[in-house]
């Protein structure tokens, strides 16, 4: 438990945070992916895990 601690004492991280992040709503990349995902679900539909379930208690 001693080595963990100093394992992460050492270095320190040169992550940047930012509180902005860039819009990528229209990107050419994501609408043409979120377009094939709604195409895909509106002729399969949501699989049985991701169906809500009745609750009998």
């Amino acid at each position: 438990m001693a080595n963990e601690n100093k394992h992460r004492q050492k270095g320190s991280s040169k992550a940047v945070v930012k509180s902005t992040v860039r819009d990528y709503g229209n990107e050419p990349f994501f609408v043409k992916k979120a377009n094939e995902s709604k195409q895909f679900l509106e002729k399969h539909g949501f699989p049985q895990a991701f169906q809500k379930r009745s609750s009998k208690a």
